[in-house]
């Protein structure tokens, strides 16, 4: 390796601690996104060894080209380079389709079965009813009674029991 190829290799490593830490994200964030971020951590695993690749690419560029000699050395570079590319292409697409993907919906908790509040005075406001397909299947209710205690005569909705 020649003193060139320093800024190569220091930017590449940055490159792997970078996918590094994504992967480890994505593994936490599994549970939460499921198959997106799985697609995600695989794209981020691969664009890693392409990454690696490159790395011993440089290092073995000179023995290379002391094997092949130096007129094969443009075939050579051309395939070398295209296996980088490929690993390019697959971890890339691998991240847009983890963007694209389908989430799954976090499940919602389940609403208690509570009934709304009785009133203790005054006037009955009539609620608004659902479409009977919209309404959870349990056995009738029975109405409210009213509510035991003093209530105010003077109160409109007040009915005396007497009379």
């Amino acid at each position: 390796m020649t003193f060139s190829n320093v800024p190569y290799v220091i930017l590449a490593l940055g490159m792997i601690a970078l996918l590094l830490v994504g992967v480890v994200l994505m593994t936490k964030a599994k549970a939460e996104h499921g198959r997106a971020a799985t697609l995600g951590m695989a794209g981020c695993i691969v664009l890693l060894l392409g990454e690696v690749y490159d790395i011993v690419r440089i290092f073995t560029l000179e023995s290379v080209i002391e094997a092949v000699g130096v007129s094969n050395i443009t075939a050579v570079y051309l395939v070398t380079a295209l296996i980088g590319m490929l690993f390019t292409a697959v971890g890339v697409g691998l991240l847009i389709w983890a963007v694209i993907a389908r989430r799954t919906p976090a499940q919602q908790p389940q609403a208690p079965n509570w009934q709304q509040p009785q009133q203790q005075y005054g006037r009955q406001q009539p609620q608004p009813q659902a479409p009977p397909e919209w309404q959870p299947q349990s056995p009738p209710q029975p109405s409210p009674s009213p509510q035991p205690g003093w209530q105010d005569p003077e109160r409109p909705g007040w009915q005396n029991p007497q009379g």
